[in-house]
């Protein structure tokens, strides 16, 4: 899978996201690509508005169970959960191998500059891409 590292690999789906939700997975487990899958497996489960809350919350009970409240970023969480709301690989392995290159904040900045995304308002609070509109 090239340079992207899923930690959670050893794991099925199902077992993947009773870890992480009980917060029996450790922080080196929850890498970039861990966070996409939890977002591909919750969209390809629920509404997009329903796997968007469902991420939203577990990402912020995991960092704070893991004391990194402070990590999480509403902005990037909402714009990763809707870009992959826009795909239809029929796999979450699939999809890696298809836009493994492309799945980087480079991606981001292509919607959002690097100072909106950089700052407090953005972390905390949904920001508009003020770059361009994101695919529906």
């Amino acid at each position: 899978m090239g340079h992207l590292v899923l930690a959670s690999a050893h794991l099925g789906d199902d077992e993947f996201l009773a870890a992480f939700h009980s917060c029996r997975l450790t922080n080196s487990e929850f890498r970039h690509a861990d966070h996409l899958r939890l977002a591909w497996l919750h969209l390809h489960r629920a509404s997009p508005e329903e796997a968007l809350a469902r991420v939203r919350a577990a990402i912020r009970r995991f960092a704070e169970h893991h004391g990194a409240s402070y990590l999480y970023h509403e902005t990037v969480t909402a714009a990763w959960v809707r870009l992959l709301a826009t795909h239809h690989e029929a796999t979450f392995e699939e999809f890696l191998r298809v836009n493994e290159p492309r799945l980087t904040i480079t991606l981001l900045h292509r919607f959002w500059s690097p100072e909106l995304l950089a700052s407090e308002a953005a972390r905390h609070h949904w920001a508009a891409p003020d770059r361009a509109h994101l695919p529906q």
